[in-house]
């Protein structure tokens, strides 16, 4: 079974305090619950794309701006992706503003496929989809798993087989320009209370030693504050010694990414820890000598030491089966590790 466990060279990735998330990107946070811990975010504007196809073969050339940009939106847009019921149709060629996902509670599968999970996206929109909501809604009254009620919300509700899992998702759509799709019912709970009646705390408050090391002003940012009180059930965690999709640290804070595709196909990755001798021997084992030699070659790993206990990586996605192990090995580090 292999698990995955997994960013600019020349500029430091250090941020200076005055860079603030965005109007839209601090509304979100104020909205996910405070115990969230990792967040992926791609800023728009673009639109929306439809279903996902079968990609014609691209290794004989190099990737483009535009296949770094497809990928980094689909993570963040999760799981839009799954089956609800032709929401991804629905909303195809709407114009987003935002797409966020906030993700906590890491567990694996009972086989193969993707660590389940709780957690949401939001997308924000830059028109009214009111009308895709009304024609999306009448179609979940009948194909739907159920129509719910939370939080004086309707919530259709689906259900998808994957590998020896039973995936649930649930579709909301609070705002005129916002659609929101959760895998967990108490998290989507949480998020449309919060929407309602605002709280004081939120995810990531900016007190989080990684806001000083990501650019939110970057098309593709996010991040990962590890949560102790998982580490026993989490094969992610690096808490607790080696488990299938971790890199073990006692001492690990957390890790921030981000990406400009139009400017360099270059992802950068900043890790943080408290173990501050041990930064940089857990950061070279992300991808150790030895595992898929070529791709890794490819990326061009260059290290950087910011401080102490804070090592950049940058990594060079510009070729596609690279490109595609990096991002195996980054998702498993974000607590998205696909076992396979």
């Amino acid at each position: 079974m292999a698990v995955g466990s997994a960013g600019c060279k020349g500029k430091s990735a250090v941020v200076d305090d005055s860079s603030q998330p965005s109007t839209e990107a601090s509304q979100v946070l104020s909205w996910l619950p405070s115990d969230t811990e990792t967040l992926i975010t791609a800023r728009g504007p673009f639109l929306l794309p439809g279903p996902s196809k079968d990609k014609q073969k691209y290794e004989e050339r190099k990737t483009d701006a535009r296949d770094l940009q497809e990928i980094f939106r689909s993570l963040a847009l999760g799981p839009l992706a799954l089956n609800n019921g032709g929401l991804e149709k629905q909303l195809m060629g709407a114009r987003v503003r935002l797409a966020a996902e906030g993700s906590r509670v890491f567990r694996p599968p009972h086989d193969l496929g993707e660590l389940l999970y709780e957690g949401c996206t939001v997308v924000m929109f830059i028109d009214d989809i009111t009308d895709r909501e009304r024609a999306f809604m009448k179609d979940a009254a009948k194909n739907a798993l159920r129509i719910e009620d939370i939080t004086s919300h309707k919530v259709a509700v689906f259900q998808q087989e994957m590998e020896r899992d039973t995936w649930t998702t649930f579709v909301a759509f609070p705002m005129k320009n916002v659609v929101i799709v959760a895998t967990n019912q108490d998290y989507l709970r949480e998020v449309l209370a919060r929407m309602d009646a605002p709280k004081i705390d939120k995810a990531f408050p900016g007190t989080l030693p990684e806001w000083k090391y990501v650019s939110t002003q970057a098309e593709f940012w996010g991040m990962r504050h590890f949560d102790k009180s998982q580490a026993r059930l989490d094969p992610t965690s690096p808490y607790g010694g080696r488990k299938s999709a971790n890199l073990p640290d006692e001492g690990a804070i957390g890790l921030t990414f981000q990406c400009d595709p139009a400017k360099e196909l270059k992802a950068n990755l900043v890790y943080l820890t408290d173990s501050k001798i041990k930064a940089m021997e857990v950061e070279r084992q992300r991808f150790p000598p030895g595992t898929e030699v070529e791709s890794t070659t490819a990326l061009h790993i260059a290290y950087r030491n910011l401080s102490p206990g804070v090592v950049e990586t940058s990594y060079d996605l510009s070729l596609p089966r690279s490109s595609d192990w990096f991002f195996f090995v980054f998702m498993a580090q974000l607590g998205h590790a696909v076992y396979v």
